[in-house]
This record gives C-alpha cells, structure tokens and sequence, in this order.
C-alpha cells in the first residue's frame, strides 16, 4: 500500500513540475515590449533540482510581466531585444 501511495505522490508532483505548457489563458494573451532581464531558478523538489527559467518584460504599454518558458525558447531571447506574443501562440517571438 505504501509503494502505490509513493507511485502516486511522485506521478503527481512530476505532472505538477511539467515545464514546457502553455495554459489556455496564456495562450489567448497578445502582448509586445522590450525583455529588460533574463533569469533563472533552481528549485529544489522531493524528487530532485528544478530550473526555471523567466524573462522579464516591459510591455508598450509600460506593464512589467515576468513569464516562465522552457529552456529551448528563454535561450533565444537576451536584455534589450523587442518580444512580441500573439494571441493563440504558444510561446513569444523576437
């Protein structure tokens, strides 16, 4: 009994700690500005280490965002550049 509970909570917190989706509501969101920091953080989970990695944004109307993205994307953005997201995109472009 105690293996299956186990099973369970590790199943749960590894679909918890999928990094890499995008929600429906993020997905509906538009916005574009100026990426003025990029930034990670390790977190440290039951079953091991997490990085998160975010951009932090200024958008044209001068709204400050921080979104969270898979490695692959944040590694194609650096401080400085213009990002746009449109709506029904999974992830931002430059």
């Amino acid at each position: 009994m105690f293996i299956l509970m186990a099973g369970v909570v590790v199943f749960l917190l590894l679909l918890a700690s999928t990094s890499g989706r995008a929600s429906p509501q993020a997905m509906a969101e538009a916005f574009e500005g100026e990426v003025i920091r990029r930034h990670s953080k390790q977190v440290t989970l039951t079953t091991g280490m997490r990085t998160d990695y975010w951009l932090d944004i200024r958008t044209d109307d001068g709204e400050l965002r921080s979104i969270t993205l898979p490695w692959r994307i944040w590694g194609r953005f650096e401080a400085g550049e213009r990002i746009v997201k449109r709506a029904g995109e999974r992830w931002p472009s430059t």
